[in-house]
């Protein structure tokens, strides 16, 4: 493991190779402890009590015939099976060249489970008109004194479709009037059903569901995850966390990845420098601050989500402002342990990381299951905070020390107004062994003005009967200490 990290140092590229430790500790924090801590906090679906309506509006046009409105049957009876209809009401609705009602909203299991059965295939796509009847029984029966909520409230509209729309036009026109009536619009589609025109009715792909023959029940579960999603970073029904314990909890956990983060990176950077992996002052910052900006991250995208999660793109929002956040806090943490990291760059840097992270993430729980979701995605993010931390500290970098440890590996350290330090001590830059007789501050490195000024201790200048301890070195210059070359660079 030791020579597989040392070939790492000496062939990987320092963004690369950040990016590598940052996705390690993002990941082992996430499914280490972050997993845990989700598991141990969540609340039991059984504990959400905010009443949902649902209809169940499905195609029954003539290309549904035989074994593909059979199989949709099936899935529609599982799906009510799963439901918690001691608190939430189903609708189910039928359509081709007209509309079947099969029942109206009701929490009788075996109602609801006839009504399915009864529908019949035959006639033309008439989605338009579906979907107004749809949204009439919602906001008939919100109106009447049975219903436990009001009007666009917890409401949604299960659409499952194989066909076109015969009028599109008027098709958009009903999905728009619904989602003005604030109602949740989430599409099953296969055969010949286009997404594309479904992502328009829904106003996110996210909530559209494509299923091939066979596997319809597996789209009916992935569609009902998104109706009752309510996590930054959780799809599955659970419990009702609200804004603060939600918050926290969330926070919490975003926390303990920008810990992993922060501490795979402190290390990233000392293996890089050749120096010991991790102080305990080290490990204590690491630890405090990176868990704080997590928490803050994580609490602050989670405050932005829930009041907008019904919202596609402002829950897209609210999810990439906390990780946008996250590689923020952890970049300007990081210009604490890279010398010459300036703040402002190890903010974009860390910005952008966040970022891309975010889309990452994102892409992730499109096509994985939740827990891998989340431990791709949390590998996804700790990689690009790294690989955009230590690359925007190269590019902007105008003068750098070249450390030629051997003839096949060299690490270069952005040289600034902090002094780089030469030395046998843990605090150095660039370590030096005391028993070739270096002292614990040997020499320090900085740039002042536009100048790049070598100052050795008095000690050891003393020691070593220098006649000038100050000197100012030019592009190319190079310093010899005991097997460790030194060269400047400056663009």
């Amino acid at each position: 493991m030791r020579q597989m990290f040392k070939q790492m140092r000496r062939t990987i590229s320092k963004p690369l190779l950040f990016g590598f430790y940052g996705a390690i500790g993002c990941l082992i924090a996430a499914l280490l402890f972050g997993e845990t801590l989700l598991y141990f906090t969540r609340l039991p679906p059984t504990l959400e009590k905010t009443p949902q309506e649902i209809v169940l509006l499905i195609d029954c046009s003539g290309s549904m015939d035989g074994n593909k409105l059979s199989e949709v049957k099936t899935a529609a009876t599982s799906f009510v099976q799963r439901q918690d209809l001691i608190t939430n009401r189903i609708a189910v609705m039928g359509f081709g060249s007209g509309v079947q009602l099969g029942t109206p909203l009701t929490s009788d299991v075996n109602v609801l489970q006839t009504a399915i059965a009864n529908l019949y295939d035959g006639g033309g796509t008439m989605m338009d008109q579906a979907l107004t009847a749809a949204t009439d029984q919602l906001h008939n029966a919100s109106a009447s004194l049975e219903s436990a909520i009001p009007s666009g409230e917890n409401q949604h509209i299960l659409l499952f479709t194989d066909g076109v729309a015969a009028d599109p036009y008027n098709t958009l026109v009903a999905g728009q009037t619904a989602q003005n009536a604030q109602i949740n619009i989430v599409a099953v589609a296969t055969g010949d059903a286009d997404t594309n025109f479904l992502s328009q009715l829904t106003g996110d792909p996210n909530l559209v569901f494509y299923a091939n023959t066979g596997n319809f029940d597996a789209a009916f579960q992935a569609a009902e995850k998104a109706i009752y999603s309510k996590q930054l970073v959780e799809s599955n029904a659970s419990g009702n966390y609200g804004l603060v314990l939600g918050s926290l909890r969330i926070g919490g956990w975003t926390g303990l990845l920008a810990l992993g983060t922060s501490l795979a990176l402190i290390i990233g950077q000392n293996h890089y420098l050749h120096r010991r992996l991790l102080s305990f002052s080290e490990l204590s910052l690491g630890i405090t601050g990176g868990f704080l900006a997590g928490l803050i991250a994580g609490s602050s995208g989670q405050v932005i989500y829930t009041p907008v999660s019904e919202i596609p793109l402002l829950s897209l929002v609210g999810r990439v402002v906390g990780w946008t956040i996250l590689g923020l806090l952890v970049g300007s943490g990081m210009s604490l342990f890279v010398p010459n990291l300036k703040l402002n760059r190890a903010l974009i840097g860390g910005g952008m990381g966040g970022i891309a992270g975010a889309g990452g993430f994102l892409v992730a729980t499109d096509y994985f299951g939740e827990i891998p979701a989340r431990l791709i995605g949390a590998a996804i993010l700790g990689f690009f905070i790294g690989l955009m931390i230590a690359l925007i500290e190269q590019i902007s970098s105008q003068a750098r020390l070249i450390v030629h440890w051997s003839p096949k590996e060299q690490t270069s350290i952005t040289l600034g107004e902090q002094p780089v330090i030469l030395g046998s001590s843990n605090k150095a830059h660039v370590h030096l062994s005391q028993a070739q007789g270096f002292y614990p501050t040997t020499a320090k490195i900085y740039q002042e003005g536009a100048s790049i000024i070598m100052q050795y201790d008095n000690e050891y200048g003393q020691a070593k009967g220098m006649k000038k301890l100050r000197h100012e070195l030019k592009n190319g210059d190079r310093r010899q200490f005991g097997q460790l070359t030194l060269e400047i660079q400056i663009k």
